[in-house]
């Protein structure tokens, strides 16, 4: 009697004990679990209510909402155009949101798009929006003005012919200034718990050839004088000068932000392969984090291959300070691939010491809420 007893616990020991390493959820659960939430959900109070109650239900406790997509606002400004999605309707989508999570453990982290401007071939429909002000801010793979009405009707043969649209010019002085007005314009109005910087970044590589900008860097340039500017892009020094445009940009409203408000979380999204970040896109953001220009990184490793994905996380512990890994906040893509592919990179994010995970995006859950239930099991 008192074997089979003994016999009986041993084997219920063992099969706990299985199913503690085999299951997912047996990884410490994140403190930090994100969601990106993308400007089309927050045009109306009744959907930001679902959006509060599928994070309740679902244990998100940072929300990245985007107020800023292309050129606009979502919230009330006097610098920025208001959505063509909001033109007629008395709404705050911001004001709302922010008051809708008071004592809830929810924190709202106002998301801009920062240097991306416009992606469509037609016109925006404000009058006052930058593409159609001021096309000398525009950034350009030549060493020339954008033309915006003849790019514009090129897009209608080809939508690529501008690659992702139009892009702002980290390296002219006007275009910083004015984000750093956007910037204290939001803090001024509203308490965030956060500020989250996406698109701060050049288009691609071979970017970056604004006319002004070109012109800063000359006129502070000794070692290459009368250079012509096309072949600037492969000189290392102009790289240099191109990052330090973006890393400036943070430096100097990192200051601004804590300034007005001490505990906003500063964050920005970036590409998760550092030396492509570097190279193509002006992103030092391992020097952001050493530097605490930002807080947290959020790198975008969407990719739905697990090797690649490992390999982005190997590449990053590798280049950055043992201080600043648990800063960093791990993006996964759900748009591309089913909730175990997802899943398996949640658990290769957890066996390391990374602050948390952001998933993107939202929109996914909103269109099949049978992924976010299968997904929970390997975030809880």
């Amino acid at each position: 009697m008192i074997k089979n007893c003994r016999l009986k616990l041993i084997w219920i020991f063992y099969l706990i004990l299985i199913f503690l390493i085999s299951s997912p959820v047996s990884a410490e659960a994140f403190f930090n679990k994100a969601l990106w939430i993308v400007r089309d959900h927050i045009t109306t109070k009744a959907s930001i209510d679902d959006i509060i109650s599928f994070s309740e239900e679902n244990n998100y406790n940072v929300l990245f909402v985007q107020v800023r997509g292309r050129g606009d606002a979502y919230y009330t400004s006097k610098l920025v155009p208001r959505t063509h999605l909001l033109k007629d309707i008395a709404f705050d989508p911001l004001q709302y949101i922010l008051k809708k999570v008071k004592n809830k453990d929810i924190k709202i982290h106002a998301w801009m798009n920062v240097y991306y401007l416009w992606s469509s071939h037609q016109k925006p429909s404000q009058n006052d929006h930058l593409l159609l002000n001021h096309p000398e801010w525009l950034d350009n793979k030549t060493p020339d003005f954008m033309d915006v009405s003849s790019m514009l009707n090129l897009m209608v043969k080809n939508k690529k012919i501008n690659g992702e649209g139009f892009y702002l010019a980290p390296t002219h002085p006007e275009v910083d200034a004015h984000l750093q007005n956007v910037v204290t314009e939001l803090l001024q109005n509203y308490q965030l718990d956060g500020i989250h910087f996406d698109y701060i970044r050049y288009h691609a590589f071979g970017w970056g050839m604004n006319p002004v900008g070109l012109k800063r860097f000359l006129s502070h340039s000794s070692s290459m004088p009368g250079l012509p500017s096309l072949n600037l892009k492969n000189k290392p020094q102009y790289s240099e000068f191109k990052k330090s445009a973006i890393s400036e940009f943070l430096r100097k409203s990192s200051m601004r932000i804590k300034a007005y408000q001490p505990n906003c979380i500063i964050s920005a999204a970036v590409k998760p392969n550092l030396e492509s970040a570097h190279k193509n896109f002006g992103q030092e953001w391992d020097l952001w984090l050493d530097k605490g220009y930002i807080d947290w990184a959020i790198p975008m490793n969407y990719t739905r291959e697990n090797k690649l994905f490992r390999e982005n996380i190997t590449a990053m512990k590798k280049r950055l300070s043992s201080n600043t890994i648990n800063k960093v906040i791990m993006g996964i893509g759900i748009y591309n691939q089913n909730f175990k592919s997802a899943g398996q990179k949640i658990i290769e994010t957890k066996k390391s010491n990374f602050g948390g995970v952001s998933i993107f995006s939202y929109t996914v859950f909103k269109t099949d809420p049978s992924y976010s239930r299968k997904l929970n099991r390997y975030l809880d």
